[in-house]
């Protein structure tokens, strides 16, 4: 078997021939929990129609080729050959024309469609952003001055989401049904002349933070990288601060994200001992927040004298 009849099995395919089945699909997309790493929240995606994956965990995508090295631990030779063998059925397919210049560097704008931003507001107009954040566990109080409604077009079909704005003008944008981003794709600095930064790989984490804070605010600044693959562009600012206070996730990923922040010299600390039971941050703040509904249950039940009311 070639490269380029390797390139016309189906990701879907070969993802399904090793077990591994979609969390959910819209449209042409795919959304798995990384077969890559650990996760509990799919962010691993894959377009049916150009056949190409990317890992939003870690900023890295590609084709079978790719996925097929990484996936099996093996080179391109013996990928090819275990392609081949009668242990996996694969039918041959059509995929839209893909452009001569795509490498394995695939990046989101690459298999996602254009998203076309048409409006803005304020949150509190739309309930479904209101109630998809506040079932993240997020204070909408917190999240108000930070994040706003965005309203977008994928083609001839509109959509909206939660939105937080990068450097660039792009947004990272969330919803129950979709995780993604508008281009350009960049990090968020919040910078209010404090010697300190707390570094976190994602907005939730942010919110999350401020809202497990809420009561005791954080005197620093801030700054969101929204894809551990945008962390290069954080060093220069980083070295400007006193210190650096890191949240990475608790997985590879985010182990890796912390090595880079010590090779590169820069006075950081390793905050994630804070949740060193969960994954990250909005997961420690999901938790605490089904706690307090379960101690409020059994005080309510208390005065109740036993009695369900």
């Amino acid at each position: 078997m070639t490269c380029e009849q390797a390139r016309e099995i189906s990701i879907v395919e070969l993802l399904q021939n090793c077990k591994i089945h979609p969390q959910y699909v819209r449209g042409q997309d795919y959304w798995y929990l990384s077969p890559l790493r650990y996760e509990k929240t799919p962010s691993f995606k894959v377009n049916a129609k150009l056949n190409l994956y990317y890992d939003h965990g870690t900023g890295q995508g590609g084709d079978i080729i790719d996925l097929g090295r990484h996936l099996f631990q093996c080179d391109t030779k013996a990928l090819l050959q275990k392609l081949e063998s009668e242990h996996l059925l694969f039918h041959p397919q059509l995929f839209a024309a893909r452009a001569a210049h795509i490498q394995s560097s695939v990046t989101p704008d690459t298999i996602q469609t254009a998203i076309q931003i048409t409006a803005t507001k304020d949150l509190g107009s739309n309930v479904a952003i209101s109630q998809y954040l506040q079932k993240r566990g997020i204070d909408l109080s917190i999240a108000g001055p930070y994040c706003k409604e965005v309203y977008y077009q994928v083609g001839d079909k509109s959509y909206y989401a939660a939105g937080f704005e990068n450097r660039s003008g792009g947004y990272e944008l969330r919803s129950s049904h979709f995780k993604g981003s508008s281009s350009p794709k960049d990090i968020t600095h919040i910078n209010s002349g404090h010697k300190s930064v707390c570094v976190l790989e994602g907005f939730m984490d942010f919110l999350s933070l401020l809202t497990l804070r809420k009561h005791t605010p954080v005197h620093s600044d801030f700054l969101v990288l929204n894809s551990v693959s945008l962390a290069d562009r954080s060093l220069d600012i980083l070295k400007d601060y006193r210190t650096a206070f890191i949240y990475p996730d608790r997985d590879e990923a985010g182990k890796k994200l912390l090595e880079k922040y010590q090779d590169a010299g820069l006075k950081c600390v390793d905050a994630s001992g804070i949740y060193q039971n969960h994954k990250d941050l909005n997961e420690l703040l999901m938790s605490s927040k089904s706690y307090e509904k379960q101690i409020k249950k059994q005080q309510t039940f208390k005065k109740s004298g036993g009695l369900h009311l």
